[in-house]
């Protein structure tokens, strides 16, 4: 395998996983812990966010599929990247998760000020708690688990 398409397979494997993650950490917070989703919901709220509120009318398969779709293309497009960026920061001496931490919130500052704001029917919301949860969710539970998968493995 060549080294670019290694890079790109090892970000497409980490955006699997860091996409799976967010989904666990927001199915035990949101929706166990908070009481603020159902599972569907959640699962359908990629969709809605890109697609706007008609997602809710589609039948179930295909607001989970496109929903399941836009989470995980997203993911992979964010953990891509960062797979090339790796060997740079490997060599300046970074360690993964402090990159990971910062990266993460580039991640959310990016996805809800500008892509929210742009192509989203719903418009972002700003409150103490999802400020807090978003830099949660998009740095332990997405860009952690990317930049340690990428580390181990070894996106050169």
């Amino acid at each position: 395998m060549t080294k670019k398409l290694s890079r790109t397979w090892v970000g497409v494997e980490a955006g699997l996983l860091g996409g799976t993650v967010i989904w666990g950490y927001e199915l035990v917070v949101w929706v166990h812990l908070l009481h603020l989703r159902t599972v569907f919901g959640l699962f359908q709220n990629s969709a809605v966010l890109a697609l706007g509120n008609e997602v809710k009318a589609w039948p179930a398969a295909a607001s989970l599929a496109a929903s399941g779709l836009i989470h995980y293309a997203t993911a992979v497009a964010w953990a891509v990247p960062f797979s090339w960026a790796w060997p740079a920061l490997r060599a300046r001496g970074v360690e993964a998760t402090l990159a990971a931490l910062f990266y993460g919130i580039l991640a959310w500052v990016v996805m809800h000020n500008v892509v929210l704001a742009l192509f989203s029917p719903a418009p972002p919301t700003y409150t103490v708690y999802g400020v807090l949860n978003g830099f949660v969710s998009h740095t332990f539970a997405f860009s952690v688990p990317v930049a340690l998968w990428i580390k181990h493995r070894g996106a050169r």
